[in-house]
């Protein structure tokens, strides 16, 4: 109860600091608030790690998001899907040759996370995984979002897995059905994106 109290707290302050003068933030503020949080994939995917660090993945950042809305009274869920994380990104110069060859070919097995809130008509998929500073290198940011319409998710899935209120454990669940091949892939391609993220931001 009570490091719920606290993050709790901290859930408030992260509010208080986006909303404008005498309001509460809306849910493109919000959204953005978040998005623009710098990536990295480092194995804490808690959403605490993510406002103490000002980092995370896709599996923190969609917790805080999911978190913040409904904080502010919106109904929000995480939802989980499968596909090639590698195979969606864009080629950049700067990248490693090892990181280069999995964006050209894929073949990095993962689980992704967005979140799906209840808009005024219907349920829309927020994907928050990339800021404001990956757009010149020709990620897909979501800048324009303004409250309607689906955002492009970081993958193209295969499918839905779950939705589901304990995301850290069911995406643990998920990783461990994954060969030793391809958690290895992917524990290099997220460490060499990680290192690759951090020098462009």
């Amino acid at each position: 109860m009570e490091a719920y109290s606290l993050y709790a707290t901290k859930l408030d302050a992260f509010l208080e600091r986006i909303a404008p003068a005498g309001g509460k933030p809306d849910v493109p503020a919000i959204f953005h608030a978040v998005r623009n949080i710098r990536y990295a994939s480092r194995g804490n995917r808690t959403p605490e790690a993510v406002l103490d660090n000002n980092e995370g993945s896709c599996s923190g950042k969609h917790i805080l998001l999911r978190d913040l809305l409904r904080r502010v009274g919106e109904i929000a869920d995480v939802e989980i899907v499968e596909g090639d994380f590698a195979a969606g990104m864009p080629e950049v110069d700067t990248m490693s040759e090892p990181l280069r060859r999995w964006v050209r070919s894929g073949g990095i097995h993962d689980f992704h996370n967005y979140v799906v809130w209840r808009g005024p008509v219907r349920e829309l998929k927020l994907d928050a995984t990339w800021p404001d500073v990956m757009a010149p290198l020709g990620f897909p940011v979501n800048a324009g979002w303004a409250g309607e319409g689906d955002t492009r998710l970081a993958l193209e899935p295969y499918g839905v897995k779950t939705r589901v209120e304990d995301v850290i454990f069911q995406k643990g669940r998920l990783l461990a059905t994954l060969s030793e091949d391809e958690a290895e892939d992917r524990r290099a391609f997220l460490e060499l994106l990680t290192d690759w993220v951090a020098e462009n931001q």
